[in-house]
């Protein structure tokens, strides 16, 4: 990131991207806790689960997205500073300007990998869940008999 102005475009998209994840995963979470049945049948511990991963998941993204707002701040001070008489004071505050842009980025990056990378290991532990055990049953076949014409009501 070299200027102010590209910082403040790349910004721009990034904050765009965790913005719409944010939206999306909640939608997701949304969704499946108004799947959740009552009870303890697997399928609904599925779904919860489900959903506590996924807000947990906004959460961090929630923590992203404030970061990358502290980076469009220094990216906004960073554009400031450029128009200032050059100096060695000027000069120090640019580089420790873009310091803190670059550790909020990789703040946010790094978020978001982890994130990530715990969404992935729990999507593996739900596609993986324990069924009960159940004893094996033998099926009776039963012929199916065909539906009789419904008897008209009327006399």
């Amino acid at each position: 990131m070299h200027s102010g102005v590209d910082s403040l475009d790349d910004l721009d998209d990034r904050v765009r991207d965790v913005t719409g994840l944010i939206t999306h995963v909640t939608t997701a979470a949304a969704f499946a806790a108004r799947t959740v049945r009552r009870g303890r049948v697997p399928e609904a511990d599925i779904s919860r689960r489900t959903v506590t991963q996924l807000t947990l998941t906004v959460g961090v993204l929630g923590h992203a997205l404030a970061d990358l707002g502290d980076a469009v701040a220094h990216a906004g001070a960073l554009h400031q500073l450029a128009a200032a008489p050059r100096s060695t004071q000027r000069t120090t505050k640019i580089e420790s300007t873009r310091a803190l842009l670059h550790a909020r980025i990789d703040n946010t990056r790094d978020r978001l990998n982890k994130a990530g990378g715990r969404l992935h290991q729990q999507a593996d532990r739900l596609a993986a869940a324990p069924t009960p055990n159940r004893s094996p049953s033998t099926t009776i076949a039963i012929p199916a008999t065909p539906a009789s014409p419904a008897t008209s009501r009327s006399r």
